[in-house]
Parts: structure tokens; C-alpha cells; sequence
């Protein structure tokens, strides 16, 4: 089986949600014997004879997403007798939908899946386009519950769940040797942010939140607050830790190497996933796994995972004060810390697992090649 994955950007050149479960899926396919090309505008070296990159170019027009789309829609021509099936990373209006809909148009190319991850849901536009988009796609899968109804709204065809799993691995590195390299006492309580830090993450809820706690209060309980990821929002926020005087009690570490993501989980002590929306957050998934007690808003994405004082802890959207709260609660109760932390790692261990989430993958490829209907 020859699968073709569309990823414009992918890991290790950037670093992403949905361009870390790229790769990650990629090689995923490729252990299990599937030939993989990759349209990309990336260069990184994979190891694995089985995956080709397939350069794609920016600069055929002068702006660089519809240079990219232009050159989809030619790649797709020459390939197309080489490929069984196409997967469609899929975030809310994604121009990836203009080449797939051209090509599918005006040539015969092989059938595409589309794997919605996301992004905000926002509404279609132009509408022609992403409905057309839908219609012609061969089967579409959502990342999550609320996603598959959404779409299924939206396009009146079947959707199945299937959540963006990685390959996680834990840090086989003391916690106080990193905590020393990272320039980070022993004593103090670490709270994580991990993500793009963007509007819809909800990192200045955050921010705002950590503010509110007082000087004296972070003080008196060693309290420092890692944001691990970059955006157009940090910047803002940085800023502002400036102004108040609080670069001592948080760090902006940018762009991590997802090689090193397993050393920031080690060094944590709360995890904190303020978002607005998520389809289904990849590091949510990964701060379950290390057992981590999570504090998260109670939005589509995140309360189908964490249950309220169980596997976690939720808070209202855009609630700041409901935020310190779920903080300071955490901060104060160790014991409830290790109890949170054990119930999420128990619940991730339960309901997730990498290679049953490429096995369905797999198994729906082929149904669809054979035009075997699915049950």
C-alpha cells in the first residue's frame, strides 16, 4: 500500500500539534510495511527507507500558501498513479482544501481521507470550497467527539472518531539534574503551559491567573510558571511579565525539540491547559501519560477527557480568578496532586494507544482501496 500525507510543515522543522503527529503517524504506517510519500515543504532525514519526502516550493508565486497549494495540485497530477490513498491533515479552513478539490475536479486522482484535527472550528469560507472539499473525500475522520458532530452538521456524511496519538515516552533523566540545567530550584512547585501560544490557547488566562496569586504568595510557596512553545502571543506576554515584575517567577523556554518535551513533563509538577477550544490536545495526552495533575478548562476538547476532581481539575472559560483557585488548591494539597496525576495516568493507559490508533488507520485505507464498505 502506497499512502500519500500531505504536511506542508512537519517535525522536527516545526513544531505543532498536528506537524508532530505527522511524523509521528508517518512512521508509524512505515514500521508496519506501508510505503509513504510526504508532500512537504520541510527537509529533515528519516532513517526509514520506507517514508520519501517530496519537496514542495514556496516560491513559485509571491505569496507562500498559494505557491504551496499550486504546487500540491501539480505534485498530485504526477503522483497520482503512484499512490493508493491520500491523507488531508485538516484544521479549520485549511488551503489545503483548494489544490485536493482542483485535482479531484479536472483529474482522476486516487481517493483522500481527511482527518479533521481541529482548529477552531470556525465557519467555512469561502463555503463552495470546504463543502466541495468534504463532499468529494473518500471517508473523514475527526479527532474528537465534538468535532465528528460539528463536521457531520456541516457535510451530512459519517465521521469517525479516531484521537491524534503519538508514540509517548517518558524522560529517563533525574528531575533535580534537569531542574539545575534549567535554572530551576529543587523546592519549587513547576507549573507547565506546553503549546503554541496563541489567542485560542488561552496562555495570558494563564498569565493573569499566576498574576493574581501576589508576589508573596509565590514566594512563600517556591511557585514557577513555564511556558514551553512560541506564537504570536508571546511576545504580549512576555512583556508583561516584564512590567509587573514577575520575571522571576516565569520562564519563557520558545521552541523545545519534542526529543526534550519528556524532560519539561519530569521537571512539572501541575500541568495547566487554559485553552478557549481543543479538538483533542495532544499534550494534554502526553501530561496524562507522565502522570501529571492537570488543571484545565471546562471547553469542548478537554472536559471529554478530564473529569472534573478525578483525573483533573476544571475551571469556567476565561475564569481568571476560577483558575487561581484550581491553583492554589493544587499547590496547597499534595496528596490530591498524586491522586489527580494517578486517575489521568490510569485513564490515558485506558482509553489510548498509538498503535491501535494506526491499525484502525491502516485497516480503513484498505477498506476503502478494496471498496469494502465499513462496518
Amino acid at each position: 500500500m502506497n499512502i500519500l500525507i500531505i504536511s506542508p510543515a512537519i517535525y522536527p522543522c516545526a513544531i505543532g500539534g498536528v506537524e508532530v503527529f505527522n511524523n509521528n503517524f508517518s512512521k508509524g504506517l512505515a514500521e508496519r510495511g506501508i510505503n509513504i510519500y510526504i508532500f512537504t515543504t520541510c527537509k529533515y532525514d528519516c532513517a526509514n527507507k520506507k517514508i520519501s519526502l517530496i519537496k514542495l516550493s514556496k516560491r513559485i508565486l509571491l505569496l507562500p500558501s498559494l505557491s504551496i497549494c499550486f504546487h500540491i495540485f501539480l505534485k498530485l497530477i504526477e503522483f497520482r498513479k503512484k499512490i493508493d490513498i491520500i491523507h488531508v491533515p485538516y484544521t479549520s479552513n485549511s488551503f489545503l482544501a483548494y489544490p485536493i478539490v482542483m485535482a479531484k475536479k479536472f483529474f482522476k486522482i486516487p481517493p483522500y481521507v481527511i482527518l479533521i484535527h481541529g482548529g477552531g472550528m470556525y465557519p467555512w469560507k469561502p463555503k463552495i470550497i470546504h463543502r466541495l472539499f468534504f463532499q468529494y473525500a473518500d471517508y473523514i475522520i475527526a479527532v474528537s467527539e465534538i468535532i465528528r458532530r460539528e463536521y457531520e452538521k456541516r457535510c451530512g456524511k459519517r465521521i469517525e472518531v479516531i484521537p491524534p496519538l503519538i508514540l509517548f515516552r517518558k524522560s529517563k533523566n533525574p528531575k533535580e539534574k534537569l531542574r539545575i540545567k534549567y535554572g530551576l530550584e529543587s523546592q519549587d512547585t513547576v507549573i507547565l503551559f506546553l503549546g503554541t501560544i496563541k489567542k485560542i490557547k488561552g496562555g495570558d488566562i494563564l498569565t493573569d491567573a499566576f498574576f493574581s496569586l501576589g508576589k508573596e504568595y509565590l514566594e512563600k510557596n517556591d511557585l514557577k510558571l513555564l511556558y514551553v512553545g512560541d506564537g504570536p502571543m508571546k511576545p504580549i506576554l512576555r512583556k508583561r511579565v516584564d512590567e509587573k515584575g514577575f520575571n522571576k517567577y516565569v520562564k519563557f523556554f520558545g521552541n523545545i525539540p519534542y526529543e526534550k518535551i519528556p524532560d519539561m513533563y519530569k521537571m512539572a509538577d501541575i500541568y495547566v491547559i487554559p485553552s478557549l477550544f481543543e479538538g483533542t490536545p495532544i499534550a494534554l495526552l502526553e501530561a496524562m501519560f507522565n502522570g501529571l495533575p492537570i488543571i484545565g478548562t471546562d471547553t469542548n476538547g478537554i472536559n471529554n477527557i478530564i473529569c472534573n476532581d478525578r483525573s483533573g481539575l476544571l475551571f469556567q472559560k476565561k475564569d481568571i480568578m476560577g483558575l487561581k483557585e484550581k491553583i492554589k488548591k493544587l499547590v496547597e494539597d499534595k496528596e490530591l496532586r498524586i491522586r489527580l496525576g494517578n486517575s489521568g495516568k490510569e485513564d490515558y493507559l485506558k482509553s489510548y494507544n498509538f498503535d491501535n490508533a494506526v491499525i484502525k488507520h491502516i485497516k480503513l485505507y484498505r477498506s476503502i482501496i478494496e471498496n469494502v464498505s465499513i462496518a
